[in-house]
């Protein structure tokens, strides 16, 4: 692994220092993965928690693009080493999005120590147990990284753009104990097994290297004000390139 790929990984996990606003972000993770949604449904999401939307992440596209270059080909050269299970706690909407595109959408955290609490801060919630196979590509953070500053989570990293099957469980009584952060129980438990990358994403040529509009719907969420709808439609389009060219990235390193 090279310095840049680790340092992006230590980036997207929230192991920064200093105060530059792009790489200073402890959740900078918070943009990073909404920007793998359509239009604007995650970030308001995401704004409603409490979550603040950091517009610098979108500011640089050039600096945005070399950080999902050195993460994308980490992933490319990661693999497990054993089968094991992990855990998420996710957004109900973002599970019914990965259920219907049948793949991981974006970056997502797994835990080999069970359905964390650090997780339970979302509206909404599906229980996600992972089965994941010797060989799978994914990051297991703490073989990684010389050091691991957030050891409590014992994260394995799942990239976007890979294949997943679900299969539904019925709640336990110990699940439906698991809330959201309004006390409410878990929609729905479900067991998903994580396949090789899907081929059938699809993509939009377009340009990227405008991103105002985006800042400009970022700062108005951080404000609880509703954005402009020509920013909103401007900036949706824009992610709909966007994703073009991070899949056709993520592509290249597999």
């Amino acid at each position: 692994m090279t310095t840049n790929e680790l340092n992006a990984l230590k980036f997207y996990i929230g192991d920064v220092s200093g105060n530059d606003f792009f790489y200073g972000d402890s959740k900078a993770y918070v943009v990073l993965n909404s920007l793998f949604f359509p239009d604007i449904t995650s970030e308001k999401l995401r704004a409603a928690e409490g979550k603040y939307l950091n517009p610098a992440i979108i500011e640089d596209i050039p600096r945005l693009m070399d950080f999902f270059d050195n993460l994308f080909s980490l992933f490319g050269k990661a693999y497990l080493g054993n089968p094991c299970i992990t855990y998420r706690v996710e957004r109900m909407s973002d599970f019914e999005l990965c259920r219907n595109l049948g793949r991981t959408v974006s970056m997502t955290s797994t835990s080999l120590l069970g359905f964390l609490d650090s997780y339970r801060d979302r509206r909404g919630i599906a229980l996600m147990k992972f089965n994941l196979a010797e060989g799978t590509k994914c990051v297991n953070v703490a073989e990684i990284l010389d050091y691991y500053a957030k050891p409590e989570e014992s994260e394995i990293l799942i990239p976007p753009f890979m294949s997943i099957s679900i299969r539904e469980n019925c709640l336990t009584d110990k699940e439906k104990r698991i809330t959201d952060c309004d006390n409410n129980p878990p929609y729905i438990s479900v067991e998903v097994s994580v396949e090789d990358i899907c081929h059938g994403v699809g993509c939009t040529n377009g340009d990227i290297s405008d991103s105002k509009a985006g800042i400009r719907v970022l700062r108005a969420l951080n404000e609880s004000i509703t954005p402009d709808s020509e920013d909103i439609a401007e900036y949706s389009a824009w992610k709909k390139n966007l994703l073009c060219e991070l899949y056709k990235l993520f592509l290249k390193y597999f």
